[in-house]
């Protein structure tokens, strides 16, 4: 590319816009160097933007910024959104977050140029990734400054409440705005979501005035968290019906839907889309892809989708093998971790899950024991309550209860559900009847109004043939009103749709015929 010393303003910014590689960009800001025009400050701010935002080359734009002597605060500005941008786009969101902090922190130090509308907002959301007293700390800073009535820092701040669960405050803040866009909307949304009020998330939903995009990603997510995966499927169509683009965010969302639903044919149509759009070569989309295929114990699609992605991530790795632990192909979970450490990518807690997860399907306990001193001992890594709840499950399938007891007993973390349920799970399995004894009353020391642990000991007692311990059970529970058991719940996919069925349940409009077909199943095995 050739650049005439003559360029003008307005042609040195259109060659900068048909750059295409950072060698591009050197170039050009070589001959603004040379033609003095890299003093300007205008110019400064193009290559910038340029740099961080298209190019994605953060420590170029970085470099630009400080050879700047005094900035202005529109540079401020770029350079602030630079790292927002890519503090949204990158795994190293924390470090870029600290980036934006730490300049604007500089900027106040420094008192010219003051910080603006625009700035606080961006200041704001790099907080959102730190942490809530940050978040309050810049507010107070607005407020003083008197920026505070501005309605796009007051959605910045409403976002920055929303994503720490202080639903009040954000609610407040929304009611007080003087104009609600799409993006304050969207926030609000989000936060309801967040903090587990979906129903309040959808009726905000339903009254936006007006809907984009992130909107309906928002609530797509908002679903798929909170484990309403039919209705996160459903919003996907009303989406496409409306004439959205669903883009990698909300492919990535439907994708994990679909996984947890084993609706197989519906995630083919979504890779189908994602594939023909170009949606789909971006790293959540395809680790969705994967974690989809798996969870619908489609393997051989989950390996291929793996083996075609050049660079992995660690999230992919994860993500084979957590699928292969799941359908329990324990040996190749292993070889793919391996695999993994051969490459030079270092594990994770999430990795370690998997691991431990494969060792339990497939009774490996001397390598789930080894693969546990590993995680610890070579990669420094703190046991949780995940893990701990695997290696119980690996030691109590295996019959080794007194080795499951002395684990439970030298946690550093209090135990849970997860790692009395494990025990329970080995102890039903082993018969050990007073060893479940134990397990499920820690379990009702933890939750005591729960039916299903109470049906657990009741199911206990049964087995040993403790009649009066039986009785004594369910006479407490009428007595004492505790509530009804869950219902078990399956779904099955027919052309397309999905029907869900619940134990004991006759609202489905074929459960006649179902009731019908089950007792002639039940007699002919009978006979």
């Amino acid at each position: 590319m050739s650049c005439s010393p003559q360029l003008s303003h307005r042609d040195f910014v259109a060659v900068l816009s048909r750059c295409s590689t950072r060698a591009h960009l050197e170039q050009l800001h070589a001959h603004a160097f040379v033609s003095g025009r890299a003093a300007a400050q205008t110019t400064t701010f193009h290559l910038l933007r340029f740099a961080a935002l298209r190019l994605s080359c953060l420590p170029y734009a970085r470099r630009l910024f400080d050879a700047t002597p005094n900035p202005n605060v529109f540079l401020y500005s770029a350079m602030l959104s630079a790292y927002v941008s890519s503090a949204a786009a990158t795994p190293s969101a924390h470090a870029h977050a600290h980036g934006a902090l730490e300049l604007f922190l500089r900027m106040l130090r420094r008192g010219r140029p003051a910080p603006n509308q625009f700035v606080y907002p961006l200041a704001l959301r790099a907080a959102c990734a730190v942490g809530v007293r940050l978040v309050r700390s810049i507010h107070s800073h607005a407020r003083k400054s008197g920026f505070c009535e501005y309605d796009v820092i007051r959605t910045a701040l409403l976002d920055g409440c929303s994503r720490y669960g202080m639903m009040a405050d954000a609610r407040k803040l929304f009611d007080d705005l003087t104009e609600r866009n799409v993006v304050s909307w969207t926030a609000l949304v989000s936060g309801y979501a967040r903090a587990g009020k979906v129903g309040d998330a959808i009726v905000l939903f339903e009254r936006m005035p007006e809907r984009d995009v992130a909107a309906w990603n928002a609530i797509i997510a908002g679903c798929t968290q909170n484990g309403l995966f039919v209705e996160a499927v459903g919003i996907l169509g009303r989406m496409v019906d409306k004439g959205f683009r669903p883009n990698a965010t909300t492919v990535s969302c439907v994708l994990s839907a679909c996984g947890h639903l084993g609706m197989l044919k519906i995630g083919k149509l979504i890779h189908c889309y994602a594939w023909r759009t170009c949606v789909g070569f971006g790293s959540s989309v395809l680790n969705g892809l994967i974690d989809m295929y798996g969870k619908c114990g489609n393997l051989k699609g989950a390996r291929w989708i793996f083996d075609e992605v050049s660079d992995r991530s660690l999230t992919t790795w994860n993500s084979l093998i957590n699928c292969l632990a799941l359908h329990g192909r324990s040996e190749c979970a292993i070889a793919v971790f391996n695999e993994m450490r051969d490459e030079g990518v270092e594990p994770d807690v999430v990795t370690f899950v998997g691991l431990l997860n494969a060792c339990t399907h497939g009774g490996f306990v001397d390598e789930g024991l080894r693969y546990f001193e590993l995680m610890q001992h070579e990669h420094r890594i703190e046991p949780e309550i995940e893990h701990y709840g695997c290696i119980v499950d690996l030691l109590g399938r295996a019959g080794r209860f007194e080795d499951a007891l002395n684990v439970i007993s030298n946690m550093r973390i209090k135990s849970d559900e997860v790692i009395w349920g494990s025990l329970l799970n080995a102890c039903r399995i082993h018969r050990q009847l007073e060893l479940a004894d134990l397990a499920i009353r820690k379990l009702l020391e933890l939750d005591p109004n729960n039916a299903n642990y109470v049906a657990m000991l009741a199911n206990v007692y049964s087995e040993g043939g403790l009649w009066e311990e039986v009785r004594k059970i369910r006479k407490s529970v009428k007595e004492e009103n505790i509530g009804k058991k869950l219902p078990g719940c399956s779904w099955i996919e027919i052309d397309r749709k999905t029907h869900r069925f619940y134990s004991g349940d006759d609202a489905h409009p074929e459960s006649e015929d179902i009731y019908d077909t089950l007792d002639d199943l039940a007699a002919s095995m009978e006979l």
